[in-house]
């Protein structure tokens, strides 16, 4: 049996980074250290003013940024250089070209005073660490029904698609990087391949990776793996895995140790597959732990770069969930992508004296235990309330206030044969197992703890058995938002836009890992299939990443925010039974918080009727009316686009950008709104499309006008939503949606409406 590896769903790690390569090289970057005076040293991004550099990008450029340090250290251009191409590394990083305009230094806090005195130094941002947050799913969402799935509709597995996945680490040499019946990469393809000695091939065509992780292996698989047949996981044979877009191309970018991902090491990742091996999708499955502003988000900012040149950027919303404001990755430029569960579960089965059976979920195999005594056991085993029961030999029923991963191991040190967990009314109705338990146990629901529970006051000799039922496919088990992906609203003031934009499976993702040896780079001599279950938001934005490959080869005509619109108006509210998507914890109907616009809909977004497109420039009045002077818009946000004036253009509110979703605050001083909004008819050339307005409680809503008429295809129309409070505002937040519908297309736009009592930073 191949081992699965099941990490739980957030690590919790020590920092361990290696020292950085050459500038401009993507290589780890050395974030805190200790200087010879016994100052801190950290990485900093330092901003500069480009006015009086080089006009041209290159060695050029970097000589210069050399040329800017040393100023500042005393010392000559010349042994900068010298010292970043090290193997130990020097005080410059990298030496950024594209994305923003500056470099990234190892400095001390008084370099870094100094440095902020300069004329030439527009700002030192302190680097960050980002944290990373399937194979049935194909099936799932649609892509691989005969006729009618995305597949068959697009004509496309995503051939001739770069897709670029920034990440841990991967196993170059696993099955699902296989090229049978790939074509060679397009001629585009400008990046190397150094993957410690393992060769590349016409599906991973390039990239960077010296170490074999799961988690990148796993995200990498989902997005573009190929197939692979009679995949095992947990002793069950699940079938044929495949990622979304089985015949894009996979260029990889290690840009993580662990879960801990420097942020100017991934900004670096961006430039690197963007701007010089011109990847056309970059997934990342990592974020900051909270929202801030675009110009310190260097994920926002090289993403930013990315999306104008033509990049669509797919991310995860995070896993801080379910508390609300917790959502990250927050630029509207980037699809920001919340996780939801889905049919697939791995089933462990408790089979009460009664003659009651309950299942619960589990994340590994275990041996199963014939009926044996039931004990409830309360209190905090690391304080020992276990010790002052007799639990050999017998099953304990407990709460989840501890680890899984304690308790387990607490009452198979105590001589007990079995655990079940139940929730209480934070869980709910999760039953999703997290943590390393060594023997048999289970999860199970509030509701189904409590008919435990009272199965065990109701006789005086409870018993019950565990059985490892196995990994099931139970569409009685509809997806639901999960419990641990972040909602909305971001933390950031007028930002306009709700966060989380769209839904995608992420739990119980099987897809690919490395060996119980460490898979690849060179030391296998065969191709690794090993395969297994993970959990989070890093899970479902590569699967949106590998739509975007499918999407972006049958439309090639369409910007990255074109088809983001288009994933977004077509996202599924409901299952195909007509029942609501629901949250995970309570079972009632998700709000647009938790899911964005939807779970996604692949074939659908093919075919959307109206398109709420962007460009780089319509960008710039909404993040000029940020309050970002013309210095940070053009050397750290928008550097593609050059000498931009926000002094000559129009600012808009975020209300007003042409996003697919309405996010609106009305208080008693500001009792209506209006926002602004223009659609590109690209369904039937003569075509009329009605709005149908599903109003907030409370809110009065009117579409100006209420009827688009089109003439032509890529014909735009612009049109006014008004906004009037009309009632108190009920809890807060109110929610709704405008549907502009027209024969077989049904273009719809969740609707948020605040009331301003949010404390947004």
């Amino acid at each position: 049996m191949p081992t699965i590896l099941t990490p739980s769903l957030i690590f919790v790690l020590a920092i361990f980074l290696s020292p950085p390569a050459a500038a401009g090289d993507i290589a780890t970057a050395t974030t805190t250290t200790t200087g010879a005076a016994g100052d801190a040293v950290r990485t900093y991004l330092v901003v500069v003013c480009r006015a009086t550099g080089p006009k041209e990008n290159g060695e050029k450029l970097r000589e210069w940024h050399a040329s800017l340090l040393a100023s500042v250290l005393n010392t000559s251009t010349g042994t900068v250089l010298e010292e970043a191409r090290t193997p130990e590394g020097g005080q410059l990083v990298y030496s950024y070209q594209h994305v923003v305009s500056g470099f990234a230094a190892r400095l001390t806090v008084r370099e870094v005073d100094a440095l902020r005195k300069l004329k030439w130094c527009v700002d030192a941002i302190p680097d960050v660490n980002y944290r990373l947050q399937t194979t049935y799913t194909p099936t799932l969402l649609g892509l691989s029904t005969p006729t009618t799935g995305m597949w068959a509709a697009a004509r496309n597995m995503g051939e001739g698609v770069i897709v670029g996945v920034l990440d841990n680490g991967i196993d170059p040499r696993h099955a699902s990087y296989g090229d049978e019946g790939m074509p060679p990469p397009p001629a585009k393809w400008k990046g190397r391949c150094e993957f410690g000695g393992a060769p590349c091939n016409k599906k991973l065509i390039g990239g960077r990776s010296l170490t074999a992780w799961e988690h990148g292996t796993h995200t990498s698989s989902t997005a573009v793996g190929a197939f692979v047949g009679d995949v095992q996981v947990l002793g069950t044979n699940v079938g044929t895995a495949s990622g979304m877009a089985p015949r894009a191309h996979l260029a990889f970018y290690e840009v993580c140790f662990e879960d801990t991902c420097p942020s100017t090491k991934q900004l670096a990742a961006i430039e690197q597959g963007a701007f010089m091996d011109n990847v056309d999708v970059i997934s990342i499955s990592a974020s900051d732990d909270t929202a801030k502003p675009f110009y310190q988000d260097l994920t926002a900012v090289g993403s930013f770069s990315a999306v104008t040149s033509g990049v669509f950027v797919s991310s995860s919303a995070g896993n801080q969930g379910p508390d609300y404001g917790t959502v990250t990755n927050c630029a509207p430029w980037v699809l920001t992508v919340a996780a939801s569960t889905m049919t697939r579960r791995v089933v462990s089965t408790v089979s009460l004296g009664n003659g009651m059976v309950i299942q619960g979920e589990v994340n590994q195999r275990y041996t199963d235990v014939k009926p044996a005594p039931l004990i409830y056991v309360h209190g905090v085993f690391e304080n020992g309330s276990l010790s002052a029961v007799d639990v050999r030999g017998k099953v304990v029923f407990c709460d989840l206030s501890e680890s899984t991963t304690l308790r387990g191991e607490k009452v198979r040190a105590a001589g007990g044969v079995g655990i079940i967990f139940f929730n209480d009314a934070s869980g709910g109705r999760v039953t999703m197992f997290g943590g390393n338990v060594s023997i048999a146990a289970a999860r199970v629901s509030q509701a189904d703890g409590e008919k435990i529970m009272s199965y065990i006051n109701s006789t005086a000799n409870p018993t019950a058995g565990l059985h490892f039922a196995g990994v099931t496919l139970d569409p009685s088990y509809q997806p639901a938002v999960a419990i641990y992906s972040s909602r909305g609203p971001c933390n950031m003031s007028n930002l306009g836009v709700i966060k989380p934009d769209i839904t995608g499976p992420g739990t119980s993702i099987i897809a690919a890992v490395p060996d119980a040896g460490g898979g690849g780079n060179g030391s296998a001599p065969t191709p690794t299939r090993t395969f297994g279950l993970m959990d989070g938001t890093s899970m479902a934005a590569p699967h949106l990443s590998g739509i975007a490959a499918v999407l972006k080869r049958a439309r090639p005509g369409w910007s990255p925010s074109a088809i983001k619109s288009a994933m977004m108006t077509t996202a599924d509210v409901t299952h195909p039974d007509g029942t609501p998507i629901t949250d995970e914890i309570t079972g009632k109907p998700a709000g647009h918080l938790l899911m964005g616009s939807g779970i996604v809909n692949p074939t659908k977004a093919l075919d959307p009727g109206l398109l709420y497109d962007l460009s780089g420039m319509d960008y710039i009045p909404y993040i000029c009316g940020l309050g970002y002077n013309d210095t940070f818009v053009n050397e750290i946000i928008a550097q593609p686009l050059q000498n931009v004036s926000c002094a000559t253009v129009s600012k808009i509110e975020g209300k007003d950008l042409n996003y697919p979703s309405f996010l609106v605050t009305l208080t008693a001083a500001a009792p209506v709104v209006e926002v602004r909004r223009t659609v590109t008819n690209v369904g039937e050339a003569v075509s009329a499309y009605t709005a149908e307005v599903v109003a907030p409680p409370s809110v009065a809503v009117e579409v100006v006008p209420p009827r688009l008429e089109f003439g032509s295809v890529n014909q735009k129309m612009d049109f006014r939503v008004r906004f009037r409070r009309v009632g108190a505002a009920a809890n807060g937040t109110v929610e709704g949606s405008l549907r502009w519908v027209s024969g077989k297309y049904s273009v719809r736009s969740p609707i948020v409406v605040l009331d301003g009592t949010q404390n947004l930073v």
